[in-house]
């Protein structure tokens, strides 16, 4: 206390949270605060009021560069998903533009990613090949299902509704800061997540790689390696090709169809290493159009040879033309309660890639991106987007470096990319149609395989942490075993449980001496000297869940005492010095633990010193009475009153003084416009001294009201307290004499002031005078 009031400690009551929302929900209502709220919930009046001119060039040549980029991802990526390739380019039109007004990235580009299209194609392959599913028809370009549950649900009415229930999801996250939580999802975790989605992705394209099929798989778990147990049919989750199936199914290949990949691995292969570095040295900042090229080559290819009828090339075969239809998404309370588990898990994923992404660039470019902006703007383009035939969405690495390093420094780009793409659907579809799909299934294993590189992550996990490197292993096996969204709620709880084995079992330090405030775990450090007292460091905040090995220490510190104690010979008076730098909070139970250790240790004469105990953790053992009663100075208080009323009447003269300057210094203006009229000119230079003078007393009396407020508040908290001892003391006399003794009792029980200190030092200094006085208390006892 005294420490405190030294060095002038003082501590607002903060708002609770529904106080801090009311104030910001009125500061909406006003002008400058609706315009500010509308800003950042729309960044896109933001930088569009301050585009610069010269950044046009810069961002209409990043997003015709991203827009051709993006042509044959988002086909090969849609045929990820499960869908027709020409989805990915609707999802690659939509999106961006939705993204352009309401998210915070300048360099983001939102559209087909390939975490998220495996997500999709989770979801659509439980809902066709699940036990729902009846028979299939075939009408037009969209496959019919049937269903015992949903009557004639589509592929494009699953897709519509999980990218409707998604970006609810992510919505309501929004709403209720879930930005914040998904803090609890490492960053190992999301690796060992894209690496299990990556390999789900490649074995689901060797199928299509090679032309063969093989049945469906679905299992709760072990689905991808073909592995059933009796009762894993009850809890149907993956629908995964199994391992075992492929390989026994891949006698059935289709040989041209393997040349056909062959050849374009190969051709990206080369790409890689010897056209695109002779490209780079040309033309920088465009990057090179492998798969462009690719799908040209092959398109022309499969349309001279007729590869789809005369060798049994599955080919695209009709791609539909024209700007997508408007519909409402389905929303049979049934499907989406069927879908909400693939929701949610994209709704994560995806918003953990986009700020990952944004992350990265943002310190890079130094813009501010705001997270909790990021996951909205996800929800709504989700939501805008479910009304046509697109997809869940997110942001994209490859797709986002091109954009940044093609010179994009708003979503400007985005919008270009996205007119590029709308220029590809309602013209150039036709000329797709004979596009062999054994070639974008190689696009996509050759775009996906460097995220397997994930798992070499691993030697450095178990050398700088040993907890990143289990989340890594735990959260891939579950994701494997299961599916995406069991593997990141796996990954939230195992990481959950690595911060709380620390807690679970913290170690404790006896401290040596090396310096004069230097303190260290004399295990560790063999030049640290023993002090005259035991110091004992606990390093984890003292809570439910460590008090009973907190009590184990105290216990075993004591030991030889509590022998001789009970044998009835007490040693002389001694102290224990604890460490308590680490208790960065406690509850009840510690608090109740607390308690016991000191009046065990009084028990056994010794005294419980406290060193580094923060502010916040003594709040609470003063809260609940732990602590005994600071003094109050009745003389102090009322000297303190005085003095406040005497501030409070020097600001009020001040303020009077000052207001009747400002009138006088108007006054003045006033004459001399006139007189600069009359004169043709004047020197304004010692009005404007005195102005300046003027504001800056008002701003210090400014501060003065608000330092006088703080101290009335504290004065009432006093008298208050005042009130309260006084009522105390009444009630205490009106006591029986054993009662009496008994509250007595109790308050020797209670920590002292003197027993807590800002230092250890502090500690080890007080404690010899602590000790004496109380022998001599003791002794006294004793002798009565």
């Amino acid at each position: 206390q005294e420490y405190d009031e030294l060095h002038g400690y003082s501590r607002e009551d903060p708002n609770n949270w529904v106080m801090r929302k009311a104030k910001n929900c009125a500061l909406v209502v006003t002008k400058d605060g609706f315009k500010k709220a509308l800003k950042r919930r729309l960044p896109i009046l933001n930088w569009l009021s301050r585009y610069p001119a010269k950044q046009l060039s810069p961002d209409f040549f990043a997003g015709v560069t991203t827009g051709i980029y993006n042509v044959p991802q988002a086909m090969s990526y849609s045929t990820l998903a499960g869908l027709p390739p020409a989805h990915g380019l609707y999802a690659s039109f939509f999106s961006p533009l939705f993204y352009s007004i309401f998210g915070s990235s300048p360099t983001s580009s939102i559209g087909v990613f390939s975490i998220t299209c495996l997500l999709v194609n989770t979801c659509i392959e439980k809902m066709q090949h699940g036990d729902n599913a009846i028979s299939e028809l075939t009408m037009g370009n969209e496959e019919h299902f049937l269903y015992s549950g949903f009557p004639g649900l589509t592929s494009i009415e699953i897709i519509t509704s999980l990218c409707l229930l998604t970006g609810i999801f992510q919505a309501i996250m929004s709403v209720l800061r879930f930005d914040k939580a998904m803090l609890l999802l490492p960053e190992s975790a999301v690796s060992a997540i894209t690496f299990s989605a990556c390999f789900f992705g490649i074995v689901n394209q060797i199928p299509k790689i090679f032309g063969f099929s093989v049945p469906h798989r679905n299992e709760f778990m072990f689905s991808l390696f073909h592995v059933s147990f009796p009762y894993s049919q009850k809890f149907r989750s993956s629908n995964f090709q199994s391992m075992y199936d492929i390989a026994v199914h891949i006698t059935k290949l289709n040989e041209m169809t393997t040349f056909v990949s062959a050849g374009s691995l190969l051709f990206l292969i080369l790409a890689q290493m010897f056209f695109e570095p002779q490209f780079k040295k040309i033309c920088k900042k465009f990057p090179f159009p492998r798969d462009l090229i690719l799908m040209t080559l092959a398109i022309n290819v499969s349309y001279f040879m007729n590869l789809d009828a005369e060798y049994g090339v599955q080919t695209l075969r009709t791609v539909p033309r024209g700007f997508p239809h408007f519909g409402i998404p389905r929303v049979d309370l049934e499907l989406l309660i069927e879908i909400a588990p693939n929701a949610a898990s994209i709704a994560i994923v995806a918003y953990s890639v986009t700020i990952a992404m944004g992350r990265m660039f943002a310190s890079e470019l130094k813009y501010r991106l705001d997270n909790n902006q990021e996951l909205l703007a996800l929800g709504i383009t989700n939501i805008g987007s479910s009304f046509f035939p697109v997809f869940p969405t997110s942001c994209s690495l490859s797709r986002t470096v091109v954009n940044k390093d093609s010179g994009a420094r708003s979503q400007l780009s985005g919008i270009v990319s996205a007119l590029i793409i709308l220029g590809v659907i309602m013209f150039f579809g036709v000329f797709l149609e004979p596009l062999p799909k054994c070639v974008l299934a190689t696009i996509v294993v050759f775009v996906v395989r460097s995220l397997l590189k994930n798992c070499l992550e691993l030697p450095y996990f178990w050398r700088c942490s040993k907890n990143d490197f289990w989340i890594w292993i735990v959260t891939a096996i579950a994701t494997l075993c299961t599916d995406i969204a069991p593997g990141v709620a796996v990954g939230i709880a195992f990481a959950l449980l690595t911060l709380a084995i620390p807690f679970l079992q913290p170690t404790t330090k006896r401290l040596g001496q090396i310096g004069d405030h230097d303190f260290r775990a004399k295990a560790h450090y063999p030049t640290a000297k023993e002090t005259p007292f035991p110091i004992i460091r606990f390093d984890a905040p003292l809570i439910f869940c460590n008090a009973e090995k907190f009590t184990d220490m105290v216990n075993e510190e004591i030991a030889g005492r509590r022998e001789k104690g009970e044998n009835g010979s007490l040693e002389a008076w001694t102290a224990i010095i604890l460490d308590c730098h680490t208790w960065t909070y406690t509850d009840s139970m510690g608090m109740d633990v607390v308690k016991e250790a000191n009046d065990c240790l009084h028990r056994f004469n010794v005294i419980l010193l406290f060193a580094n105990l923060k502010s916040s953790v003594r709040r609470q053992y003063r809260a609940a009475g732990l602590i005994e009663e600071h003094p109050i100075n009745e003389e102090d208080l009322e000297r303190e009153g005085k003095r406040i009323e005497q501030e409070e009447s020097r600001i009020q003269e001040e303020k009077k003084t000052l207001s009747s300057v400002r009138m006088k210094m108007d006054g003045n203006k006033i004459k001399c416009v006139e007189a600069k009229m009359e004169s043709g000119g004047h020197d304004d230079e010692e009005v404007s001294h005195i102005e300046i003078k003027i504001s800056q007393d008002q701003k210090q009396l400014a501060e003065d009201e608000k330092k006088l407020v703080h101290d009335k508040k504290i004065l009432v908290q006093i008298r208050n307290e005042l009130k309260m001892k006084q009522k105390k003391l009444e009630e205490f006399n009106n006591l029986s004499p054993e009662d009496q003794e008994k509250k007595r009792n109790e308050e020797v029980k209670k920590i002292s002031y003197n027993q807590i200190y800002p230092s250890i030092q502090d500690a080890l200094l007080a404690a010899p005078e602590l000790i004496t006085k109380q022998q001599e208390l003791f002794d006294i006892k004793k002798c009565e």
